[in-house]
Order: C-alpha cells, then sequence, then structure tokens
C-alpha cells in the first residue's frame, strides 16, 4: 500500500518521535511505500516545558521525511493535503496525542473524508496528561469526523469512547517492545564506569522525561523506607524534568537518601540511552496516570526485571517472562517492599549477552490495515 504517516520523527525529541520513526521504519520493512510527514513547527516554546524540543544529535533514520504540518498555519495544512494527494495515498495514519493539535487535526480529518482516502487515527492519550477543563472538548472537536481508531491500552480505549461518534471503530493493539538503541560492547563495570554509577550496589533505573503523573516523588518516598531497612540499592533518574527538580530534591534531602540517588537531568541523547539500560539491574516504573510507555518498552526489549504500577498495564507486560512486579499506583510502602524483593533476587542479563529484543510491530500494523 501506499501509507502517509503523520508524526513527529528526529530531530525532535522525545518518545512519540522515536515511535513514529519506528513505526515508518517497520511499514517499510512490510513492503509498503511510505510518505512522513513531520511537522514544521511542533509546539509553541510556552507548551514545552524542555530546553529544547529538538535534538540534532539523533540518528536521523527516514531521511526523506517531509517537515511540512503545523498546528496552527492553514498554508501548511494546505501543503500536507497536497502532499498526501500527489502521493496518491491508500491509507493515511495519523498520530493524536495533544490537544492543541484540535483544529489542525479537524480540518485534515474532514479534508480527507471528503476526498475519500480512508484514515486512521493512531490515539497515543485522548488528552494530555495533566488536561485542563478545555481538553476534552476540543480532543471531541478534533475527532468527531474519525471513524477508524487505534490505541494501545484497553483504558485508552475507554477514555477514547468518551469524546468519539458511537459508531467508530476503535482497534486496540499493545505498544511495541522497542530495541532501538546500539549495543556498547562493554561490561557492566564498565558501562557503569563510564556512567561514574556505584559498582557494587544493584541499580534501579527510572528513565523519561520527568513529569507529574510518572510517580517519581512516590518512588523517592519508597527509597527512604528502603534506606531505614538498609538495602543496598541505588537510584539511578536518567531524565529531563519538565518540572520544577527543586521539590524532588528537597525531598531527597528530606529523607536522607542523598547516597542512594543520582540523577541525570538531560535529555539522554540515543547514543547515550542504551548505557542507562546496560548498567541496570532492574527497571521502575512507578506512575501515578498513563496508558502506555516507551520507556517501559524498552526495558522490556533489554530484559530488565521490572517494578511497575497498575495503571500503565497491557497484555505484552502481563505477559512478560524476565521478572515483573505490578504495585498498586501512589503507594510507596507497597512499592518498597516489591523493590526490596525483586532487588534480592533481580539478576539481569550482563551486557556481554544481552540482545534486545525483537520488534513487535507487526500487531500494530495489522491493526492499521484491517
Amino acid at each position: 500500500m501506499k501509507i502517509t504517516l503523520i508524526g513527529p520523527v528526529p530531530p525532535y525529541r522525545g518518545g512519540i518521535a522515536h515511535f513514529t520513526q519506528n513505526l515508518a521504519e517497520n511499514l517499510l520493512q512490510n513492503g509498503h511505500d511510505v510518505l512522513t510527514i513531520s511537522y514544521r513547527k511542533q509546539y509553541p516554546k510556552w507548551l514545552y516545558p524542555g530546553k529544547s524540543e529538538k535534538d540534532f544529535s539523533q540518528e536521523i533514520k527516514i531521511k526523506d521525511a517531509r517537515f511540512l504540518f503545523s498546528p496552527l498555519n492553514y498554508l501548511d495544512w494546505k501543503k500536507t493535503l497536497q502532499a498526501i494527494k500527489n502521493f496518491e495515498s491508500d491509507l493515511v495514519v495519523y498520530q493524536w496525542w495533544v490537544t492543541f493539535w484540535a483544529p489542525a487535526t479537524a480540518w485534515l480529518i474532514q479534508k480527507l473524508n471528503r476526498l475519500g482516502i480512508p484514515i486512521r487515527v493512531l490515539v497515543h492519550n485522548a488528552f494530555p496528561h495533566e488536561k485542563g477543563w478545555l481538553d476534552k472538548k476540543l480532543a471531541k472537536f478534533a475527532l468527531k469526523d474519525a471513524r477508524y481508531f487505534v490505541t494501545m491500552s484497553e483504558k485508552e480505549s475507554t477514555r477514547l469512547k468518551t469524546v468519539v461518534n458511537n459508531d467508530s471503530e476503535i482497534e486496540i493493539s499493545a505498544h511495541p517492545i522497542y530495541a532501538q538503541f546500539p549495543q556498547s560492547g562493554l561490561s557492566k563495570a564498565e558501562v557503569r564506569e563510564k556512567l561514574g554509577l556505584p559498582m557494587e550496589s544493584k541499580i534501579a533505573l527510572f528513565f523519561g522525561f520527568v513529569r507529574p503523573y510518572k510517580g517519581l516523588g512516590v518512588l523517592l518516598e519508597a527509597m527512604g523506607m528502603l534506606k531505614r531497612e538498609n538495602v543496598d540499592l541505588h537510584l539511578v533518574v536518567a531524565g529531563e524534568f519538565w518540572q520544577d527538580k527543586a521539590d524532588y530534591l528537597t525531598q531527597i534531602d528530606n529523607l536522607n537518601i542523598s547516597n542512594m540517588v543520582t540523577i541525570h537531568d538531560e535529555y539522554i541523547p540515543d547514543s547515550e540511552a542504551g548505557l542507562f539500560f546496560e548498567a541496570a539491574d532492574f527497571f521502575v516504573a512507578p506512575y501515578l496516570d498513563g496508558t502506555q510507555s516507551g520507556s517501559i518498552k524498552i526495558a522490556m526489549g533489554y530484559h530488565l526485571p521490572m517494578v511497575i504500577s497498575d495503571v500503565i498495564i497491557d497484555p505484552l507486560i502481563l505477559n512478560y517472562q524476565h521478572g515483573l512486579s505490578v504495585v498498586k499506583a501512589g503507594v510507596a510502602t507497597e512499592l518498597s517492599k516489591e523493590i526490596q524483593a525483586i532487588n534480592e533476587g533481580a539478576v539481569a542479563e550482563s551486557p556481554e549477552i544481552l540482545r534486545p529484543s525483537k520488534d513487535s510491530w507487526s500487531p500494530l500494523l495489522n491493526a492499521f490495515l484491517r
């Protein structure tokens, strides 16, 4: 098929840019002709709390991506539509996750319907993680003319049903497992030395942008409990803070766990991200909300044992065979107990023999093509 895929790709940063790049690659590998349309502009600065929304050090695998679409420029909308028409698209896969794009999304879906070009809307988040009173109305406006959706969890489908038409079709396919980072070829000790991490303690990894819904505060509270139990454990927080880091630093000081926590407050490029997973013994995702997580799927790709909260579960996670503990979201006592248990038993595969899992994209591709 001739498929147009719309969404951010590198040099844009973040999980959805990586996701789009992986999705485009997998569509191509499955024999489809793919036009990838990325964004000429993504967000205004006031909507993006990170230091920069682009990272030009990333490997750009989709070299013929066209950076056309933007949220508010009508001329960019028309150029995007014209590119889809010129490509003679059999299908458009459009990604949705932030309501700031509502006007552009509504316009494009309406135009594609009039042209008779099938469109599948891949919904990462029906509403933003930190949604306001207007977000549900904007989502309903944006998606009112779409009829075919793909989500990556039952929870997201339930949220989506509150804003789309009753006759809409919603396909569910779990977020695939990533295997995107290069292997360093270093031993675990060499990786830890390179990152300046303890050699002897077990290392728990919290990875990705730090945002309120990801539950870092609960994890730090659990670390305080583990310190009182004299548990030998070191937590690595690797990712750029999208909120005031001072509150977390104060919490660390108050809990007296400074010697148990290392913070890398910066965006971790692909060339370095794999090192953190190679250095870790297990992965922790204490989310308070959310529906899927690229970081969890990366950890699964590295076969790391995991402690995760119950709000972020999907069938792929439930069937994980390399060590899994699921805890109730927001309960630090339960989190600390399960971390202690996995810390005592977890021995991740060493980097010398570790090979990230093969990607698991076929179910998602099939969901678009049904």
